[in-house]
């Protein structure tokens, strides 16, 4: 199963191997990561597509927002999933 997570981490180095750590460590492989600095100083935005089985998938949103330097986590749909939009 694929997850898309989008957070808001602090913009220090050592706050990507904390998150890549975390998701070795539920076994889950990472599929496409992007990394940039947001609109708040201080504070850089990381996108991270994983695949993980439901076993170790279940709770990863609420493991990531736990870790000290993450201050927002946000699970965004599969395109796949997308419905069109209505005009």
């Amino acid at each position: 199963m694929t997850r898309r997570f989008s957070l808001l981490v602090t913009d220090r180095p050592d706050v990507l191997l904390r998150v890549c750590g975390l998701l070795l460590r539920r076994c889950a492989t990472v599929g496409t990561l992007s990394y940039g600095p947001s609109r708040h100083p201080g504070w850089a935005r990381l996108d991270v597509e994983v695949s993980v089985d439901e076993r170790h998938g279940r709770g990863l949103s609420e493991r990531l927002a736990a870790l000290v330097d993450v201050r927002d986590v946000a699970e965004l749909r599969s395109s796949a999933a997308r419905t069109p939009a209505l005009h």
